[in-house]
């Protein structure tokens, strides 16, 4: 498992806003791999919280995701998750659900439920301006495509326009904070680790330095067995129709 590091201002904001018990809707979002879900995680690690992480299919598979995730919090020992028969019915169950206390709900990659499901944004819209605004909830919607974020959630042209309370943009660590993951390294090696990686928590961790930066990257970087050497090629899919 990944250990964390750093992000204590982010978590510091997090938890003031999660104290006020007002209503809050924040856009956390970022490039891939920087950190954001494990951020998310180190927040709702002792708060209730539902977190929804959205795929990239149907909207019908995502609805049965969504069940599941409210079930998990609502009867954490079922076997079995009954599923809702709409997204209108799961949402007015989340809906119940923060009358009755302060509730986190988590809707990581949120642009696969937004592609999956296209009437998500203005669902959400409707629920905040009509019911949410005035209870306790906490929701967090978070996404790692900075195009949609910028222009589908947080633009004019969004349905949710104007309903955020906060947005957090999560950028990769400085020089600094890189050296934290590794505090036994000289700092020569930590510039090195910092420069290759960029200031990625994510590729820090998997570069695996032990002790010598040069097996690192034979074994992590250069093999092409290795977690990182397709790692480029990846992202570029990911992130453009034509690479």
């Amino acid at each position: 498992m990944e250990k964390f590091y750093c992000r204590e201002e982010e978590l510091r904001k997090l938890n003031a806003r999660y104290e006020n018990e007002e209503f809050e809707c924040l856009i956390i979002y970022g490039r891939r791999r920087v950190g954001k879900t494990a951020l998310i995680n180190k927040f709702c690690a002792d708060k209730p919280t539902i977190f929804f992480s959205a795929l990239n299919t149907t909207g019908k598979e995502n609805l049965k995701a969504l069940s599941k995730a409210i079930m998990s919090y609502e009867k954490p020992d079922a076997v079995v998750a009954p599923e809702f028969k709409s997204y209108d019915d799961a949402l007015a169950e989340i809906t119940e659900l923060a009358r009755e206390q302060r509730l986190v709900f988590v809707i990581d990659e949120y642009p696969y439920l937004a592609k999956a499901k296209p009437a998500i944004s203005a669902m959400l819209q409707h629920l905040i301006d009509h019911q949410w605004s005035q209870g306790k909830l906490y929701l967090i919607l978070c996404g790692s495509s900075m195009s949609f974020m910028e222009n589908q959630v947080l633009g004019q042209e969004s349905p949710l326009y104007g309903r955020r309370t906060g947005q957090f943009k999560i950028e990769p660590l400085d020089y600094k904070e890189t050296a934290v993951f590794h505090p036994e390294l000289t700092y020569e090696d930590n510039a090195l680790i910092y420069g290759i990686t960029g200031g990625v928590p994510h590729y820090i961790n998997k570069l695996g330095v032990k002790k010598d930066i040069d097996e690192a990257l034979l074994t992590n970087l250069f093999d092409r067995s290795g977690y990182l050497y397709e790692e480029p090629a990846n992202l570029l899919k990911q992130e453009l129709r034509e690479p």
